[in-house]
Parts: structure tokens; sequence; C-alpha cells
């Protein structure tokens, strides 16, 4: 909804966010329409009402926006470089950005329904099953499908993209909403990072449902939360502004969980417990696959989750949860679980007779290693484990020492790479996690080159040995100093190697014909 410069001083007076309205000497009192709303100088225009914002903002960008047609600035400072234009000076620049973005793009989080997920993890693999299965209801009942946002991708019925962050900035998530609604989508599933909830970039939106599936020590340094209990706070903000809340009666610190659920309308628990709501019991393994009961209220069916990993049987049940909630056919939540797939999340590959095993996951913190290796063990019993691993730089400096000290303990082979190091050293990092596995008597070897080292362990594998290549997933970028360089991805590596392994294993079983 487009409007003028001082109507949106208005609106940010109403929300007790503007200090002070600058005006150019012999402007005063001028007002000028306002046609985009952003804080990339690179797409300012005439007409556009420029953010200053983030720790890394410099003034060249306001002088670069004013200079493209900028008609006002918002910041939390007044700069030289817009002494030209209105200066809306604000106490909270994060939350001026949403509500200044909700309104340019008219509201839209009201004409959708929005389901939000937080947890430490499993958050995408539940989104993916939530949109799949909200598709296939929509889409049945002639509606056009559910928008997803996701830290692999964002996805809004206009534009499919490549993910930034786990949740949008507040003026892009406006944006997705409102494109979402354009597109005659009536859902929105998406992802609530801790950060995202902490410094509100979502805003005030409202959740119809949110779900919370787990919680443990992660994301914990100087740029992201100081503590455990600052990182959990954040995390039950979801309940906040939330109609039906899904939780997972297995996670730790239930009690509390429970308690900031009681806020909202409904609670629906879900989980192994007898008294879960939705609970979900004899869980088997097939090949490739998982078989798992689940009863509820009024159902009482089996379900078949083709992936690997047992933990993923849990999001699983997350998704049915909520599925549930909003009234989607059990037939519908079962049908819907068989075909769905998610990017970068146990993507298993084999060599070309099965000799040696490759997973590719984004398991990058202790929780996510431990069902790794967890799974693995019921999967793959008896067999020899390897894997590749590292951590990012710059923060959550915790992996380093829950990473080092689960792969020391439960890994034959360990190969420590770089895993967006920012502006780490990646050989240091490496160093500190090494300093972890030595302490559980194990050793490790440091590569700087990734795609190397995952050569490198699949062609030193022995047959039967399954290859853990953890951290980025489907990622295709490596963070390194303050910007992102192309990578291959784990899995093009992957299936490389084992295309040679097989080649190599067929060769010397040929050989060895041959001189019997």
């Amino acid at each position: 909804m487009k409007q003028s410069v001082l109507e949106y001083k208005k609106l940010l007076e109403q929300e007790g966010l503007l200090v002070e309205f600058a005006e150019p000497e012999g402007k005063e009192g001028e007002d000028r329409p306002v046609t985009l709303v952003t804080y990339f100088s690179g797409g300012a225009d005439q007409g556009t009402l420029f953010l200053c914002k983030g720790a890394a903002f410099k003034e060249a960008y306001l002088k670069d926006a004013v200079n493209r047609g900028a008609v006002a600035y918002v910041s939390e400072k007044k700069y030289e470089a817009g002494k030209e234009i209105p200066a809306l000076i604000v106490n909270d620049a994060r939350k001026a950005q949403f509500v200044l973005g909700e309104a340019f793009y008219d509201y839209p989080a009201k004409s959708l329904h929005v389901t939000a997920l937080t947890g430490t993890k499993g958050k995408t693999t539940t989104a993916y099953y939530l949109q799949s299965m909200l598709d296939a209801c929509l889409k049945k009942q002639g509606g056009n499908g559910c928008a997803l946002l996701s830290s692999i991708e964002y996805y809004d019925g206009k534009t499919r993209e490549a993910s930034t962050l786990t949740t949008p900035e507040s003026l892009e998530l406006c944006r997705h909403m409102r494109n979402a609604v354009d597109a005659g989508l009536s859902h929105m599933v998406m992802e609530a990072s801790s950060q995202a909830l902490k410094y509100e970039r979502v805003g005030n939106t409202h959740f119809d449902t949110a779900i919370f599936l787990n919680i443990s020590k992660d994301h914990i340094s100087p740029t992201e939360h100081k503590d455990f209990d600052d990182y959990f706070q954040s995390k039950l903000k979801i309940f906040d502004r939330c109609t039906c809340a899904c939780v997972n009666l297995d996670s730790d610190h239930i009690e509390e969980i429970l308690k900031a659920a009681a806020k909202c309308e409904r609670v629906v628990t879900f989980g192994s417990k007898e008294n879960a709501v939705i609970r979900v019991s004899d869980i088997k393994p097939g090949r490739g696959k998982f078989y798992f009961h689940v009863a509820g209220p009024d159902f009482s069916e089996d379900f078949t989750l083709p992936v690997h990993g047992v933990f993923n049987v849990e999001n699983a049940v997350a998704a049915i949860a909520a599925a549930w909630s909003m009234g989607i056919p059990v037939s519908l939540i079962k049908e819907s679980l068989l075909g769905v797939t998610v990017p970068g999340r146990m993507e298993t590959y084999e060599s070309s007779a099965g000799e040696v095993t490759a997973i590719v996951d984004f398991a990058h913190n202790g929780l996510s290693f431990e069902k790794m290796f967890d799974t693995v063990a019921l999967e793959y019993p008896g067999s020899r484990v390897s894997v590749v691993f590292g951590t990012p730089g710059g923060k959550a400096f915790n992996r380093r020492k829950d990473m080092g000290e689960i792969s020391g303990k439960r890994a034959d082979r360990i190969f420590l790479v770089p895993d967006d190091p920012g502006n780490e050293d990646p050989q240091a990092i490496c160093e500190e996690i090494g300093g972890y596995i030595a302490k559980e008597g194990a050793s490790f070897q440091i590569r700087m080159d990734r795609g190397a080292a995952i050569r490198e362990a699949i062609l030193g594998a022995v047959p039967g040995e399954v290859v853990l290549i953890l951290g980025k997933g489907a990622d295709v970028t490596m963070h390194v100093g303050n910007g992102n360089v192309p990578y291959r991805s784990d899995a093009v590596y992957a299936k490389e190697a084992l295309a040679e392994y097989g080649n190599a294993f067929a060769e010397a079983a040929t050989a060895r014909e041959t001189e019997e």
C-alpha cells in the first residue's frame, strides 16, 4: 500500500518509534509519495523510503540511495549524506523495518494462515513435510497450495529463490507474504529462528500454528546468544502471538515449554509419551524407509516414511500433529509423506555395487550430530563410519566442542574441513575441534580442500563403510570473509568419488578373476 512520507511519519509516531522528524531547511511541510521501501541502495529509485540498518551499514549506502531518488530515510541517527531529504529518526530500526514493511505491503499476514516452526534441529525437514501435506489438501480443494520460507529456499507463489537467512529480514518477510496473497495462496509455512524471534524480525506477525520441536545448547556466541537461557527464551517467544501450539513432549525442558505454550488458545502435544495427543509408536526400520504407528483422538493409522534417519520420524509426527490440528484428512497426510523429499537432508548415495555408502546431511550441531550417528548405528549395524565436517566461523562456538567430542567417540575416521569460516582462519577452527577429538583418544586429519577431503574419505573407505558428509547439506556456496564463494556442493563431490570408487572396485575384481 503506497503511502507518503508524512503518512509513514504518522505511523511511526503511533507505534512509539519516532524520535525526531528532521526536514531539510526550506522544505518544511513538504510531502512526497513513497513508491518503494528498501534497505538495498542499489535497488533504490525515485520515491524510495530508504532504511539504514545493520552493523555493517555505511553512510555511502545512503548517499547512493539519495542519488538514485530516495525521498526520505529511516535511521537511529542522522547522516550528512541524507541532509537533502527528510530523516525519520527512530529508537529501534529493527522494529521500524517491520512496521513500515507490513504497511507498505498492505498487511499481507492478515490474509494468510501462518505456521511457524522453531527448534534446534528438524525445522527444515518438518517444514517441507507440512508444506507437502497442505499442498495436497489445498490443491484438492481447488486452492493454489502453500508458501514456504525455509533455510533452503523461499517459495511464495510468484518467486522461488535460494534463502539467505533461515527467517528472512522483516521487510523481505512482508514482501514474500504479499506475493503469496497476490498469487492466491492461503497458507504459509515458515521457519522461525532464535535470532528472528529475539530481534523481532517477525514483528507482530500472528502465528495461527506454532510448532516447537526440541531444544539443546546451540548458537551461543557474542554475535548470537550470550548463553543457553537467552537462546531458550528467544525460542519460547514463538508462543507470544500464537493460536495453536504444537509441542513435542519428548523435548528437553518440556515443563518450561508447556508453561510458555499455555498462553495459546490450544495446545496439541505430540511424541512417544503415553499422554501425547498425537502419539507415535512401533517405529521399525526398512530398507531406506521407516514404518511407524500414529494415534490421535480420532484416528489410529500406520505410516510409511521413505527416507533414512530415524529422527525424521519425529519430524514427520510434528508435521502430522500440525496438519491434524488444521483438519487435514489423515488419508492425505499419509499419502503426502510418501513422495516428499528435502534437499540436502539425509541424501544417500552408493557406489555402483553398493560397496560404500555416503550420506550428505545438514547436521551441524551436537544434537543433530548425535542423532546422525544413532541412525547409522540403527540402519547400518556394525559398519565402519567416517565423517567429514567442520564448523562455521564467528558463531556457535559450542559446536566445536560438542561435535568434536561426539565424532571422537563414535567415528572410525575423521576429516576436518572448512564450513563457512567467514573471517576466521579455517585451519585454526579445525585445530580447535581437533583438540576435543584428541581428548577422546581419537585421531583426525585436517584438509583445507573440502571437496578433496570428501574424495579422500570415500576412496579410502573399506567395503561396507558409511561416510558421513555433514554440515552444508545442499549448499552451493561457502561463506568466506564477508561474502560467499561458489562451492560445487557436497553431493556433487560425493557422487563423483563414489563413481570413481565403483570403477576401481570393478577393475580390481576383474583383475582378480583374470589371475585366477
